[in-house]
């Protein structure tokens, strides 16, 4: 049964308002209210967007009805102000179908995925994989506790097993894994060796194994990049849910005969590859650097025209071959996660509040690298170059890299900054990459220095907050013109501890989580507000985010302080995990919520015109 709630009843609500006007001239209106004992049982799971301005915020939480969710929908007009809330008992599958950030599968669901991993010896050993999970109202997201079953050690027509040396992408809404496994063909003598051949497989959650493309290399080759394609909804819907295109790059090696070598040593292979294994694209391109760490691939779609954006750095080893640049893996070994293998280590133990199913994962016979592992052991490398390139229509359209000496030599910072930070190449993290209307690119990074690793890790609802063993410094913000040349550099110091509230008997510190960033363009063209997502607080081990945002004038090369959102001290207000923000109308806004759930708050930031 529909149940409508007028404003005019709403007016017994707590409601506060706050307008606060910061130096910058970007007005900041404020207004909490209390939500229903209801939708705090739930989660904010999305927002949607009116063309009158206003706007919804959806809560989804159970119903006492089998078969049933409760969607709670609070309307706000582009002031702030709730016109009304809806609540409605839907069947799930209707949910579904109306909000496909619904990701509702039931309470419980098993499902049997696959791993894949290299054994002691390099070879490729599938492994059954059995997913229990439970729904978790709280968080909007499952539960999983993985137990390790069967394994199989795939071979090629000859009867010989496969070589993996990286490169599987998990489907899970398929129940498969997509493999590039090398057949054992290392034997390069005799007239009728044709070359290195790797074969596209795969496997279902029955160990069905089937060889859905043999792919021949003349040159001796290693894979350099294997990620699923980013884009504008990754934040707010995990590949998990909506499987991206894979993106598989090999690059040669002089690991071979001289005759097997390939006389380019910047002669890259790129594959896109759909997460049911057709390949969608395959061609050749001279890489901008021989020693590039491909960090990302991102997609992006301006109208009916896309193009793939690839980012990294790169050691400046030029005329070295790519296992000489960067002798360490580029790409996992092992298509386990983290979380699985702290669930491993604890002997038995679930996932979050998720306990009594039994089983774990062996995560000790499992000796391939985790994505995770990788990319800590690269972090420690010294790069020379940032590297961007784009691809587009079946070739690479961009390609430039840019020494880090010029990051510095084109430094700016805040005025309340007395100079900018400097950046070494040393120890960084890529943390976002964003494409404006005039097709240039803003790449965010942020440095870290090493400490000693405490103990601690611990679950915090559907994932593991793990106790870092770094500390995160400053932002760099990197504007690059649409053919790869780098224009400005905006620095600014992050200085968390300088907060109340960082500390308490948990092992984790705000400094140990990676500041979150994004920009919105202004309605003037080379004008941006930077919006960047720093930890308040730390509640038991479970970080709590605030904003903090200031503008970039691009056409000049100036950016403005940075400012915290609201009375950042004074009310127990933290954003919410997801759906925290929308674009709307010429506005900012930002959503937020106290601790136990009952009070929302609303910040409506005016974006520079």
């Amino acid at each position: 049964m529909k149940k409508l709630f007028l404003f005019a009843t709403l007016l017994v609500m707590s409601i506060g308002i706050f307008n606060v006007s910061s130096a910058q001239d970007m007005n900041i209106l404020e207004k909490d209210y209390e939500i229903s004992r209801k939708a705090k049982k739930g989660y904010l799971g999305g927002v949607e967007k009116q063309e009158n301005g206003n706007f919804d915020l959806i809560y989804f939480s159970p119903s006492t009805f089998f078969g049933k969710a409760v969607v709670e929908t609070y309307t706000f007009d582009k002031d702030c102000n709730l016109l009304n809330t809806v609540r409605q008992d839907l069947e799930t599958e209707k949910v579904r179908k109306r909000y496909k950030f619904f990701v509702y599968k039931g309470e419980y669901f098993i499902a049997n995925t696959m791993s894949a991993s290299t054994n002691y010896v390099g070879k490729l050993v599938f492994r059954k994989k059995q997913v229990t999970a439970k729904w978790d109202w709280w968080f909007g997201g499952y539960v999983r506790r993985v137990k390790m079953l069967d394994k199989v050690k795939p071979k090629d027509e000859d009867g010989k097993g496969y070589y993996f040396l990286g490169g599987a992408y998990e489907v899970e809404r398929d129940s498969a894994i997509l493999v590039m496994a090398m057949v054992n063909n290392l034997d390069t003598k005799g007239d009728d060796f044709k070359g290195f051949r790797y074969d596209l497989i795969k496997a279902d959650n029955n160990l069905n194994i089937k060889v859905l493309k043999q792919l021949t290399f003349p040159y001796h080759v290693r894979c350099v990049f294997a990620k699923p394609l980013m884009d504008n909804e990754s934040a707010s819907i995990e590949n998990d849910d909506m499987p991206r295109d894979w993106i598989v790059i090999y690059a040669p090696t002089n690991m071979s005969k001289k005759e097997f070598t390939c006389p380019s040593t910047t002669k890259y292979t790129y594959f896109r590859i759909s997460p049911e294994g057709e390949i969608k694209e395959q061609f050749d391109f001279e890489a901008p650097a021989s020693g590039w760490r491909i960090v990302n691939a991102y997609e992006n779609v301006v109208g009916n025209s896309k193009s793939v954006i690839l980012y990294g750095a790169s050691t400046g080893k030029e005329g070295k071959y790519s296992n000489q640049a960067i002798a360490e893996t580029l790409v996992a070994t092992s298509s386990q996660d983290a979380e699985e293998a702290e669930v491993s280590k604890s002997g038995g133990g679930a996932l979050g509040a998720f306990s009594g199913l039994g089983g774990a994962l062996t995560g000790s016979n499992e000796i391939g690298l985790r994505e995770d592992q990788v990319e800590d052991m690269l972090d420690l490398k010294d790069y020379t170059h940032f590297v961007v390139a784009k691809i587009e229509n079946g070739k690479m359209t961009v390609g430039k890299k840019t020494e880090m000496e010029e990051l510095n030599d084109k430094a700016v910072a805040p005025p309340d900054m007395k100079k900018p930070l400097k950046f070494n190449g040393k120890k960084f993290v890529v943390n976002d990459l964003q494409v404006l209307s005039d097709n240039s690119l803003l790449l965010n990074v942020q440095d870290y220095k090493k400490i000693k690793q405490q103990a601690g890790n611990k679950m915090m609802g559907t994932s593991m907050t793990r106790v870092s063993d770094k500390i995160y410094e400053g932002m760099f913000m990197l504007h690059f013109t649409p053919d790869g040349s780098l224009i400005k550099n905006y620095t600014v110091k992050i200085d968390q501890k300088s907060k109340k509230g960082f500390f308490n008997n948990s092992p984790i510190t705000s400094d140990m989580f990676r500041t979150g960033s994004s920009v919105i363009e202004t309605k003037n063209v080379g004008s941006v507000n930077w919006i960047m997502t720093i930890v308040k607080a730390i509640d038991d081990y479970a970080p709590k985010y605030s904003i903090e945002y200031g503008k970039l004038n691009l056409k000049d090369g100036i950016p403005s302080d940075f400012k915290t959102l609201g009375e950042d001290e004074k009310r127990k207000y933290y954003l919410y995990d997801r759906h925290n923000r929308i674009n709307h109308n010429g506005f900012m806004y930002f959503f937020s919520e106290t601790l136990r759930g009952d009070r929302l708050l609303l910040s409506r930031l005016k974006l520079e015109e």
